[in-house]
């Protein structure tokens, strides 16, 4: 099965999930959301890439595309800022959060993990 982009949950115990592919190439533990109906460990959803096996349904939700992944960044991260690039080590310049910028970063990931 190919791997995929998701949204998980840490397990109850607050290990990283068996199903999460964890290579360096991957993406795991991106862009935290707060899951309205969980307790910690599991009151936080991640983006990550899966390691290709089935999702447990009540831990773990598919992406299923780029656009979806903007949508899904969208909805929570319209406040957010991150460092600005064209000031390196200034660690006070900060410009909005790129949702499109960040969804190309991890979908060219996605993409090169299953070509």
């Amino acid at each position: 099965m190919a791997k995929q982009m998701m949204k998980y949950k840490l397990n109850a115990n607050g290990t990283i999930p068996s199903f999460l592919y964890l290579g360096n190439d991957g993406v795991g533990g991106q862009w935290p959301n707060t899951a309205n109906a969980g307790t910690s460990p599991q009151d936080m959803w991640l983006v990550g890439i899966s390691d290709g096996s089935t999702l447990p349904a009540d831990q773990a939700e598919a992406i299923n595309s780029k656009a979806d992944l903007v949508t899904y960044l969208n909805s929570y991260t319209s406040t957010w800022k991150q460092p600005d690039p064209s000031q390196p080590g200034n660690l006070d310049a900060q410009i909005p959060f790129d949702q499109q910028a960040a969804a190309d970063w991890a979908w060219a990931r996605l993409d090169a993990l299953n070509s």
